[in-house]
C-alpha cells in the first residue's frame, strides 16, 4: 500500500476515534457563521463537554493555518480555522445521518477530510468546491458532519452529504449561519419553520446578526456568540472565535468569558492577550499550539495578584486606622 494512502486511512482512523464520541453525548453542538458587512468576519461557538483544548498554527501549501483542536487520547482532532489567504471552514456535527460508508471508494471523500484538506490546498470557496469535484462527500457511520467555508471575497456555503449526492447551500445575502441541521433541507424558509438540532441557536444568531447588521464589528460577532453560546448540558461552549480574514486575525474567548479576550495574528503568528488583562502577554504560536488551560493560567495569575494586593491594601488600611485611633486616643486623653 502506497504511503500515503497508509497515512489517509491512519488519520480517518484518528479522526473516527476522536470525534464518534461526541454523538454519544449530544445531538448538537456549536454553531458557525459569515457576516460580510463593511467588515468581513467570521465567528464559531465550540461546543464540547470537558476536555482540553488547544490552539495552533501549521505550515501548509496556503501558508500558515490557524487552527482549533480538542484532545481525544493521544492526538489533537481539528474542526475549525482559516488559511492565510483568509479562507475560513468550520466543520460541525449535523443530524440525521446521510451518506455514511465504513469505506470510501475513489470517487468520494469524508466530509472531515473536504474541512482539513480544503483549508491546507485552497484559496477560496470555489477552489474548495473544485477540489472536492465530482467525488461525493459522504460520512463516518458514526460520525456526522458539515462544513461552513467563507472567503474574503464575499462567498461562502455549507457543504453537506445529502441522499442522493453532495448538497451545497450557497449564502444568500450579507451572511450565512450553520449549526446542526442539514441547512440544505431548509433553504428558502422562513425561521419559524426551520426544526431539527441547533434551530434555535440557529434563530438566535440569525436575529442577532440581523438586528446589527450595519456597522457589525467585533462586539456585535461576539455578542452573537454569546447569545448563541451554550452554559447547561455535556455540551457546554468552550471557547468563541471572531475571525477577521482581512487582517488575518482570530480573536479569542475561552469557557464563556467574553470579557478577557486573546488575539492571534497569523501573519505574526503569535497570541496576545488583547483586553480585560491587566498586563500585555505575547507568546509564540506554532504547530506545537497552546491549550486552553495554559491560557486560562494567565487570567489566574492576574486573579491572584489582583486579590492579593487588594488584601495587602486592606491590611495596610486597617493599620493606618489602628494608628489613626490610637492617636486620637491619646488626644483625648489629655
Amino acid at each position: 500500500m502506497p504511503p500515503a494512502m497508509k497515512r489517509r486511512i491512519a488519520v480517518a482512523v484518528m479522526v473516527t476515534a476522536a470525534l464518534v464520541g461526541m454523538l454519544a453525548h449530544s445531538t448538537a453542538a456549536c454553531t458557525g457563521f459569515a457576516v460580510y458587512s463593511g467588515r468581513t468576519l467570521y465567528g464559531m461557538n465550540f461546543d464540547y463537554p470537558p476536555n482540553e483544548i488547544r490552539f495552533s498554527i501549521e505550515d501548509h501549501e496556503t501558508g500558515a493555518v490557524f487552527l482549533g483542536e480538542f484532545r481525544m487520547g493521544e492526538f489533537w482532532a481539528r474542526t475549525v480555522g482559516m488559511n492565510e489567504r483568509g479562507l475560513f471552514a468550520s466543520d460541525q456535527m449535523v443530524s440525521p445521518a446521510r451518506a455514511t460508508t465504513d469505506s470510501p471508494t475513489g470517487d468520494e471523500i469524508y466530509v472531515w477530510d473536504a474541512f482539513y484538506d480544503g483549508l491546507r490546498t485552497a484559496e477560496s470557496v470555489d477552489g474548495v468546491l473544485d477540489w472536492i469535484g465530482e467525488r461525493r462527500l459522504v460520512q463516518y457511520p458514526d460520525l456526522w458532519l458539515h462544513n461552513l467555508y467563507a472567503d474574503p471575497s464575499g462567498n461562502a456555503a455549507i457543504v453537506e452529504a445529502g441522499v442522493e449526492g453532495n448538497v451545497i447551500t450557497p449564502i444568500e445575502g450579507p451572511f450565512l449561519v450553520m449549526t446542526n441541521f442539514h441547512n440544505g433541507d431548509f433553504r428558502g424558509l422562513d425561521l419559524r419553520d426551520i426544526v431539527g438540532d441547533g434551530a434555535e441557536r440557529y434563530r438566535v444568531a440569525t436575529r442577532s446578526i440581523a438586528e446589527n447588521l450595519v456597522g457589525f464589528d467585533l462586539d456585535d460577532a461576539f455578542e452573537t456568540l454569546r447569545l448563541a453560546s451554550t452554559a447547561t448540558g455535556s455540551f457546554k461552549t468552550r471557547y468563541s472565535l471572531v475571525l477577521d480574514p482581512e487582517a488575518l486575525e482570530i480573536y479569542v474567548a475561552l469557557e464563556r468569558d467574553y470579557e478577557r479576550i486573546w488575539k492571534v495574528s497569523l501573519i505574526d503568528r503569535t497570541i496576545e492577550t488583547h483586553r480585560g488583562f491587566d498586563r500585555h502577554h505575547v507568546l509564540t504560536l506554532d504547530s506545537a499550539g497552546i491549550t486552553g488551560p495554559e491560557l486560562l493560567a494567565y487570567a489566574v495569575e492576574e486573579t491572584i495578584a489582583v486579590e492579593s494586593g487588594g488584601f495587602r491594601l486592606s491590611l495596610m488600611a486597617m493599620l493606618l486606622a489602628g494608628l489613626v485611633g490610637v492617636g486620637l486616643w491619646l488626644v483625648l486623653k489629655r
